[in-house]
C-alpha cells in the first residue's frame, strides 16, 4: 500500500517487539539482495540443486525416495537429503507434487505429516510470495532464501500505481490500482499472471460500499480447505490510515464486494491469510503499530497480536505483508527511507528482525495464496 500521511517524526533507536507478555530485541538488517542467487537454471521460483543425484536437474533419483524420479515422494518414503529433513512421511497426500523440499511443508513429528497437506489444487507458483512495486514491477519473493526475482513489467490499463496485491491457489495475483498517488480513490483490480506479469482487467467496480482503498488477502475456508475467499480491509481514501477499516470479500468470478464487519481498531490494515482459514492484519499506524489475527466474521482483534516497535514502524509511506512458513514477512517502508525494508516477525517469540535492507524498490503489495507452507521453513 502507498500512502503519505506525515505522522511522528522518525527516531533513531530501535525498540524491542513483543507478543504479549514476552519481549525481543529488533534485528540488524542484512546485506541487501536485489536479484537471484539460486543455482539452477530454473531461477529462484521454487526450485534447488539436485539432492545429490548428479543428474543436473531438480529432481531426486530413487535412491532418495522418489520411484519415478519426477521429485514426488510416494507414501511412506521421505528423501534423505533436504526434504523433510529425514523425517518420514505419513499416508496422506504429504508431499505429493512438491518440488525438492522448497515447496514443502516439514513433518512436526518423526511419521506425522505436514501442517496443511490437503492443497492438490494448488499451482506450484501459488506456494511462494510476490510482490508489486510503485513502479508497476512484479517480483517474486522467496522467503526461506530471502531472493528476490524480477518477473516482469505490468501493462495494466491504469493511469495511477499499485495500491495492494493478493495471490490466488491458481497463481494469479489480484492487484488493487490507485488512482493518481496518496489519498486518491482505488482505479480498479487487474488480474496478473506471476508467470510474466502481463495484466487483465475485471468487472470490479471501483469504491464499491465505502471501500476505496484496501489491503486484501486470500484465506482459506477451513482448515486445509481447497477454495479460499478473498478478504478486503479499508474504507475512504482520505481517512484509510487513521479510521477502523471496513472488512469485506470479494466474490469470484462475479467480483462482487461484501461487507462483514467493522475491524475494532483504527489504522489502515493490509492482510494475509493462510491454509489454516486464518486472516491477519498489518497495522504500522495503529497504537501501537502491531500484527494481528483477525476474526473472519465480526471483524474483531483480540486473538493473537504482536506489538511493532514504534521507533521504527512510523512515519508510513508504502507497507505489505504476507505470511510463510509460519513467519511474517513486512515490507515497510517510511518517508525517511529510500526503499522498501523487509522485516520478519516470529509469532513464537514475537521478535521482528530486519532481514533485506533498501531492497532498490518501494513495495506497495505483496500477496501469498492459501498454499503457502505455515509451518516451520524447509
Amino acid at each position: 500500500m502507498r500512502l503519505l500521511v506525515a505522522l511522528a517524526l522518525l527516531t533513531s533507536c530501535l525498540a524491542c517487539s513483543a507478543t504479549t507478555g514476552s519481549g525481543g530485541g529488533g534485528g540488524v538488517g542484512l546485506a541487501d539482495v536485489k536479484g537471484c542467487d539460486a543455482k539452477t537454471a530454473s531461477g529462484c521460483i521454487g526450485f534447488t540443486a539436485p539432492d545429490g543425484s548428479g543428474d543436473g536437474a531438480a529432481n531426486d533419483t530413487a535412491s532418495l525416495g522418489d520411484s519415478d524420479g519426477s521429485d514426488n515422494d510416494t507414501v511412506g518414503s521421505s528423501d534423505a537429503a533436504t526434504d523433510d529433513s529425514s523425517v518420514a512421511d505419513s499416508g496422506s497426500t504429504d508431499d505429493i507434487g512438491d518440488l525438492d523440499g522448497f515447496f514443502d511443508n516439514p513433518d512436526t513429528v518423526s511419521g506425522g505429516s505436514d501442517t496443511i497437506t490437503n492443497n492438490s489444487n494448488c499451482n506450484e507458483r501459488a506456494k511462494i510470495v510476490y510482490v508489486v512495486t510503485e513502479q508497476n514491477q512484479l517480483l517474486s519473493f522467496t522467503p526461506d532464501k530471502l531472493t528476490l526475482k524480477l518477473i516482469g513489467t505490468l501493462n495494466c490499463n491504469a493511469s495511477g500505481t499499485p495500491f495492494s496485491m493478493s495471490v490466488d491457489r491458481n497463481a494469479n495475483a489480484w492487484v488493487l490500482y490507485q488512482a493518481g498517488t496518496f489519498s486518491v480513490t482505488g482505479e480498479g483490480i487487474f488480474k496478473v499472471s506471476t508467470l510474466d506479469a502481463t495484466c487483465q482487467s475485471t468487472s470490479y467496480k471501483p469504491n464499491t460500499k465505502g471501500l476505496e482503498l484496501f489491503g486484501m488477502g486470500f484465506s482459506s475456508n477451513g482448515f486445509g480447505a481447497q477454495d479460499e475467499t478473498l478478504f478486503i480491509a479499508g474504507g475512504a481514501a482520505s481517512s484509510f490510515q487513521t479510521t477502523k477499516n471496513l472488512l469485506g470479500s470479494i466474490a469470484f468470478p462475479s467480483m462482487a464486494v461484501s461487507n462483514l464487519a467493522t475491524i475494532d481498531i483504527a489504522g489502515g490494515a493490509d492482510l494475509t491469510g493462510n491454509g489454516k482459514g486464518e486472516l491477519f492484519g498489518f497495522f504500522p499506524d495503529s497504537s501501537p503499530p502491531s500484527v494481528r489475527q483477525i476474526d473472519k466474521t465480526n471483524g474483531t482483534t483480540t486473538g493473537q497480536s504482536w506489538p511493532l516497535p514504534a521507533s521504527v514502524f512510523n512515519n508510513t509511506q508504502a507497507w505489505a505483508f504476507a505470511q510463510w512458513g509460519g513467519n511474517f514477512y513486512l515490507f515497510f517502508q517510511s518517508i525517511t527511507d529510500p526503499s522498501t525494508n523487509v522485516w520478519k516477525l516470529d509469532p513464537t517469540t514475537g521478535q521482528a528482525t530486519k532481514v533485506l535492507s533498501n531492497i532498490g524498490y518501494t513495495v506497495t503489495g505483496a500477496g501469498v495464496s492459501s498454499c503457502a507452507p505455515t509451518g516451520a521453513a524447509p
